[in-house]
């Protein structure tokens, strides 16, 4: 409008010398305003704080409501939005949502509870509260508040915030399985019931024998806890349809070890489902000899080395677990100190018991050990897998437990308990069920198994592309998806209905729901970059739902509703919280970093190479001011396969565990090149070097990179990789190593810190892809050792690693560093203190990444 009016006036005073010198330079004045309002800038240190990461936590079970996460720099934020007109709620600092119903939804802000009504928006405060639970109604919340003496007290709420029923001197409690009524046990020794639903009476289980009550557990119809009473401790078992309280006393008990005891140890009482055994835990006796070491005494044959057994103790003296028949009064032990390991279903009718540690000394990481299964019902026991690799996937029960699936020589196998035989159910699928890109040393794993359908009928497997579901006895098998004609890869999402996974002994199979209902699939084609997610039932197959040149995970489903939410992104799109109802319909619930859209942004490509015949592809990140008449400096980034990081938004920060981002250092005006490396082995270090070599030479031949000017970094294996390739090329002007394997002989005859094991699993059936042990091919183990090859070495280097790496020894550092020393070359290494793997300490990572991005700087950006 104001240069419409300039105009104007103008026409009427065209003959005004003043006026026309005057309008020219106020165009000249606004057009250049304007040129600064529309220009934009890459993102400055400054303003890094304004940048999040978005996590999606939960959504209601009808899908009404959906809750998410940003997390900044400085603070993070907790949100509740509606998933129909995206009314929101947020709350500060919060952690632990979660929904009750449609209408309400609950948070800690440090120690206090937010009760937020989601209609009204009337919120209720609920000061120092450990923990939190909703009846199975919803109407009633309940509150675990500890005083200053740490005795816990327990606070039912119902909705108006008032207070309707209260326990002192909690010790601990469990809801039953409609979430209608609690047991608790109170430190006055006394076991109590209060029903929720029905006037909150309480009802007191009736115990005669004194002792400390603890290890609650209820299932349906029985609620069983221990009594440590005598030297060996009390099972309860009561009936609440019969009103009757059964105990199992070891001390009458004529078959139980003298030397154990009933272990009190939290969760490890456990329930068959049909509520006729109590499992639980013996412990071992304790030792009380004097633990003073004079001398550390290591045996070359031990089962355990020193350090193993120091940190967990001796592995065949860890609780055993035995069985009580309640109607009987019968007891058995299932597992002793030969087979102390033990696997069994929730149906409790079979056990699975082997010696992880039976064929140390050995070399694997996982050894090879002999599986038995006893039948619970009459103890009789028999041997079921002879050799069973510990590096295969584990054995898993079926829901009913009729059935066991395992793997065995790429394959998948099916055990029948009632029939006592084993089935190949993979033999004659047509396609191969293992990993056939894998190229690490040892065992090559299969794609994987997402479970078994509820009724026990039916074993839903992968292959590279597709689902199977196969019959239990092998004969029927029907593909799913139709991933292999256009080679994209469809798996179940994370978020589907499954029966609750545990990691003790009982109970780690995932069910599958009945195909009568929809399943939500993931998709993903690697060729194109596409992924979404597609929708299955038996009568229609798969249709998709989403699908698009991004990255789309974090998938979370409602519980009683085909509706769900997921998070999509891209590299120059932040992400985005979108919301598919039970039709199919997409909404957009939120969009993170809205300020993206006003600074410069980098955007990313797929680079294709050739290496010995085999077509290989890269990800390459433009600098975020890119101009095609600039050639740049460029950093090249590795590991082994990175195709992932084609759409993975990176917010700029410089807290960064590994000191690189790749936000930043396009800001700052790289291209960044993420190379994929294929191996072969034994040639570890040279693959690495070919490959990306290749992956240079490709983007040299199209992009606008200066070949004088490129870098190289990597991290852990890929920190190993960048000390191989600047010992054997002075293509790089100077280099960036984290945290590397420089020795690979001083490192295989070490023993990583975190496990106290040895490293030859790394070596012989791993990442560093030898195969075969340091004295059957020492001139492996040389070849590939950066350390042993520092002479040839004519690029800058600063490698870091962290004091504490349990790992990669920080000495494998220092020896590089001492190498290059001795060789007069240049290099810098940074220990810091206290710190790992990667950097925790956000002071230590600012730090880290101010350095190398300044490192960088000097050498490709003179």
């Amino acid at each position: 409008m104001m240069v419409t009016r300039i105009v104007q006036t103008k026409k009427k005073l065209r003959h005004s010398f003043f006026f026309r010198l005057t309008t020219y330079c106020f165009l000249l004045v606004g057009c250049s305003v304007i040129g600064q309002v529309l220009q934009k800038k890459t993102v400055p240190e400054e303003d890094y704080h304004l940048w999040n990461d978005m996590l999606s936590h939960s959504i209601s079970d009808s899908g009404g409501w959906a809750s998410y996460s940003l997390q900044y720099d400085t603070a993070d934020t907790l949100f509740a939005i509606s998933t129909k007109n995206r009314k929101k709620y947020l709350f500060p600092h919060g952690t632990n949502g979660e929904f009750n119903g449609e209408n309400w939804f609950a948070c800690k802000q440090n120690d206090t509870l937010v009760l937020q009504d989601l209609i009204s928006g009337k919120v209720n405060y609920f000061p120092k509260i450990s923990s939190y639970s909703f009846s199975g109604n919803g109407k009633h919340l309940l509150l675990i508040t500890d005083d200053q003496n740490g005795i816990q007290h327990l606070t039912v709420k119902n909705r108006l915030g008032q207070t309707v029923a209260m326990v002192d001197n909690l010790s601990e409690w469990a809801w039953n399985a409609r979430k209608d009524a609690i047991a608790y046990v109170t430190r006055k020794e006394k076991v109590e019931i209060l029903k929720i639903f029905d006037n909150f009476i309480k009802k007191e289980i009736p115990v005669l024998t004194q002792g400390e009550l603890k290890n609650l557990s209820w299932l349906n119809q029985t609620i069983t806890f221990i009594q440590n009473t005598g030297s060996s401790g009390k099972l309860y078992a009561y009936r609440l349809d019969t009103g009757k309280l059964l105990s199992f006393d070891p001390e009458s008990c004529s078959n139980f070890p003298n030397d154990m005891s009933i272990a009190s140890s939290f969760g490890s009482i456990k329930i068959s489902n049909d509520e006729r055994r109590i499992f639980f835990m013996l412990k071992e006796p304790i030792s009380n000899k004097d633990t003073t070491e004079v001398v550390q005494v290591w045996n070359g044959n031990d089962k355990q080395i020193y350090p193993h057994l120091k940190m967990y103790g001796d592995f065949t003296l860890q609780d055993k677990v035995a069985v009580w028949f309640v109607d009987t009064g019968r007891f058995l032990q299932l597992n002793d100190r030969e087979e102390p390991s033990i696997l069994m279903g929730s149906a409790g009718d079979y056990a699975l018991t082997w010696n992880e540690f039976e064929s140390e000394p050995h070399f694997d990481g996982i050894g090879l050990r002999d599986i038995y299964v006893t039948a619970i019902e009459t103890g009789t026991k028999r041997l079921l897998l002879k050799g069973y690799p510990g590096t295969g996937m584990e054995p898993a029960f079926s829901p009913k437990g009729n059935y066991l699936s395992y793997s065995v020589n790429g394959d998948w196998w099916v055990y029948d308990f009632k029939k006592d035989e084993h089935r190949n159910i993979t033999r004659d699928l047509g396609v191969p069920v293992r990993d056939i890109d894998y190229d690490r040393a040892g065992q090559v794993p299969l794609y994987g198994i997402a479970g078994w359908s509820i009724d026990d009928n039916s074993l839903f497997i992968y292959d590279q592309f597709d689902i199977w579901m196969i019959s239990a006895d092998g004969k029927t098998k029907k593909r799913l998806t139709k991933g292999l004609e256009n080679k994209t890869t469809f798996r179940f999402t994370t978020a589907q209905r499954r029966l609750p996974s545990k990691s003790d002994y009982m109970d780690r199979t995932n069910a599958i729901t009945s195909n009568s209902l929809q399943w939500i699939l993931s998709a993903q084609n690697a060729a194109t970059g596409y992924s979404g997610f597609y929708r299955y039932d038996g009568t229609t197959g798969t249709r998709p739902i989403f699908w698009e040149y991004k990255r789309s995970d974090r998938v979370v489903r409602a519980k009683n509703s085909n509706a769900f939410t997921f998070i999509s992104q891209h590299f120059d799109a932040p992400p985005e919280l979108l919301f598919v109802d039970a039709l199919g319909k997409l909404n957009e619930l939120h969009q993170s970093n809205p300020q993206h859209k006003n600074y410069l942004w980098a955007k990313t490509e797929k680079v294709s190479y050739v290496v010995d015949g085999k077509p290989l592809s890269g990800v390459l990140i433009y600098p975020a001011d890119f101009d095609p008449t600039v050639k740049y400096p460029m950093i090249v980034s590795i590991y082994e396969r990175q195709g992932g990081s084609l759409h993975r938004y990176v917010k700029p920060t410089l807290l960064n565990e590994n000191g690189i981002n790749f936000s930043v250092l396009s800001s700052k005006g790289y291209f960044i090149l993420l190379p994929d490396i294929v191996y072969e082995m034994r040639q570890t270090g040279e693959s690495a070097k070919k490959c990306v070599l290749a992956a240079v030479d490709a983007v040299l031949l199209k992009y606008n990179v200066d070949p004088i000017r490129i870098g190289l970094t990597g991290h852990s294996f890929g920190g190993f990789e960048t000390d191989y390739i600047i010992a054997k090329t002075d293509r790089f002007a100077t280099a960036v190593s984290g945290a590397a394997i420089t020795d690979l002989v001083s490192s295989y005859l070490y023993y990583n810190t975190d496990s106290a094991s040895p490293n030859f699993w790394r070596f012989e059936h791993q990442q560093q892809r030898i195969g075969k042990s340091l004295f059957e091919d020492l001139s492996s183990y040389l070849n590939n050792s950066p350390v042993l090859l520092a002479q040839n070495v004519t690029t800058p280097l600063l490698a870091w690693t962290g004091e504490e790496d349990k790992q990669v020894y920080y000495f494998q550092s220092i020896e590089y560093y001492l190498a290059l020393r001795r060789l007069k070359k240049e290099h810098t290494l940074l220990i810091y203190p206290e710190e790992s793997h990667t950097i925790a300490d956000r002071e230590k990572q600012a730090d880290l990444t101010k350095r190398i991005e300044a490192w960088f700087a000097k050498y490709l950006k003179p």
